[in-house]
């Protein structure tokens, strides 16, 4: 398993890519039907003209912790010169974010869609590629299947697509009482970690896990991720076919991945068995926790490069020699000579 040590999830945290763009990161609220959401910005705020990407991040995180890490290895070279990713954040889930009032009405997982639909009109984007974890997967994949002619390619990671079973409802419903009485508790840190590394923590990277305990046990605002929880665990299946004889079929290229430790192998199967095999990849990461972006960052990328490439995107390309500039900066420091990794 990869020994990629985690960077801080604190607001120490640098900006993605610290060269002569002092200006990589910005945030913006915008305005929904369920209140303002925070939405985290990679790109030069002055030119939102790239190929734009929208996020939406898992249980437990917000865009920052979910994404950043992941973005600091890749966007240092093509992704940073080509797109402008949008991060969005679920209401009341980013770490600086008031607590919720006691009268909000938390959105359903279709009312997520829906602030996502508000995001992108907001940033007037016609189309983009939608990048999901969890339950952002389950959210933009709710999403393309209403607005399929603003989705260029959807990519899904540890996606789940059915309500949730009788096991899970226990569980989550013991957490949210939890959490919503007596804050973060021992139960509930050990079943985020289940969610997010699968069924054997044990055997994913020790250093990965102590952190991601520690900042589960430091999570502000316990009573806005129960609302997020209890949003999740009240999810209707999200309905589509291979054929669109039993659902509506989904016209768009989707990226799936799953590391071969999560607990949602078998769910990710089930939506693959949904989408048309001819514009549908389900990859199986092996050696990897259900955390790919923080445990693989260099195959996520590798495999997310090659599905756009299939697209169109990098045409000239050599993306294993990008992957090897990657790693070697990853392994010294996030800078990496430009012009080198444009001869690729």
């Amino acid at each position: 398993m990869a020994s990629m040590e985690m960077h801080s999830f604190t607001r120490e945290m640098q900006p993605l890519v610290e060269n002569e763009n002092s200006n990589q990161m910005s945030e913006e609220r915008v305005k929904t039907a369920h209140g303002a959401v925070k939405v985290s910005i990679y790109g030069d705020k002055n030119d939102r003209s790239k190929l734009p990407i929208v996020t939406f991040h898992d249980l437990g995180l917000d865009s920052e912790s979910n994404f950043q890490n992941f973005f600091q290895f890749v966007s240092i070279a093509e992704f940073a010169q080509k797109f402008c990713i949008y991060n969005i954040n679920a209401p009341g889930q980013e770490m600086d974010a008031a607590a919720l009032p006691d009268n909000f009405v938390y959105p359903t997982m279709d009312g997520l869609a829906k602030v996502v639909e508000s995001v992108v009109d907001q940033f007037k984007l016609d189309h983009f590629i939608a990048f999901g974890v969890g339950v952002g997967a389950n959210v933009l994949l709710r999403y393309a299947i209403a607005n399929q002619n603003r989705i260029d390619a959807l990519v899904l990671v540890n996606c789940c697509a059915t309500q949730a079973g009788w096991v899970e409802w226990g569980y989550e419903k013991w957490n949210i009482r939890n959490l919503r009485g007596t804050g973060m508790t021992a139960f509930t840190i050990e079943y985020l970690l289940w969610h997010h590394f699968g069924r054997r923590v044990d055997q994913c990277n020790s250093d990965i896990v102590r952190q991601y305990r520690v900042f589960f046990q430091h999570l502000p605002n316990p009573q806005n991720l129960a609302a997020f929880m209890e949003s999740y665990l009240q999810r209707t299946p999200v309905v589509l076919s291979r054929d669109g004889t039993s659902g509506p079929q989904l016209n768009v290229p989707v990226l799936q991945m799953v590391g071969a430790g999560s607990a949602f192998v078998d769910d990710s199967v089930d939506v693959n068995t949904k989408l048309d095999p001819a514009q549908s990849d389900w990859i199986k990461i092996s050696d990897s926790c259900g955390l790919v972006l923080d445990d693989r960052p260099e195959v996520v990328t590798e495999s997310l490069m090659l599905f756009l490439q299939g697209l169109g995107y990098f045409p000239t390309l050599n993306v294993s020699k990008l992957i090897k500039k990657m790693q070697d900066a990853q392994n010294g420091s996030f800078s990496v000579d430009t012009a080198a990794v444009n001869e690729c």
